[in-house]
């Protein structure tokens, strides 16, 4: 069953075009930062309790336990060493929040506010921005372990926000208006 993730600040986007990681098959995905002790928070944390006790019963607190501990871990804390540059500088944003990583092989609905698809061009999704995430939580129980993943389903555009890094924008008003051709 798929949950809506409201009010989540998207980073790391790749949600227009499939991105790999290392050696990893290319995916559609992102990573949303949920602040600590809001609502998504207890909602992310009861999905994946639910989806675990339906998948694997009574193993399932062992099983996310394990998860947890390792490489795997599914909500991973934003004031901790994930939340950290390579240089070991905090993240921008990342402090007070839980980091968790969606992805999925086939590209996701993409829609604004009013519920309407949108694409790369208008500029709505980027690093910073506020969105609601349709994310579906499923058990992998198989020869390579058993763990509870994410499925980006769709990714709404919610409000603006501070965007990351340094991102520069054109300002039209630094150009002069030609009033007329020029031939050259």
């Amino acid at each position: 069953m798929a949950i809506i993730i409201k009010n989540a600040r998207l980073s790391y986007p790749s949600l227009f075009a499939p991105s790999a990681y290392g050696d990893g098959k290319p995916t559609y995905n992102a990573t949303l930062l949920i602040p600590k002790g809001s609502e998504a928070e207890k909602l992310v944390k009861s999905e994946i309790e639910r989806v675990a006790k339906e998948a694997f019963g009574p193993k399932a607190q062992a099983i996310l336990t394990k998860q947890n501990e390792g490489q795997r871990r599914l909500m991973k804390d934003g004031d901790g060493p994930a939340g950290l540059t390579n240089d070991g500088d905090p993240k921008d944003g990342y402090a007070g929040n839980w980091i968790l990583k969606v992805s999925n092989k086939v590209r996701p609905t993409l829609i604004n506010r009013a519920k309407e698809n949108i694409d790369e061009s208008s500029g709505q999704l980027y690093g910073g921005c506020i969105v609601n995430v349709q994310v579906d939580f499923w058990a992998q129980k198989n020869d390579f372990g058993n763990f509870i993943n994410t499925r980006l389903l769709a990714v709404q555009h919610w409000s603006d926000g501070e965007a990351f890094g340094t991102v520069s924008r054109a300002n039209l008003d630094d150009f002069e208006a030609a009033e007329e051709s020029v031939d050259w």
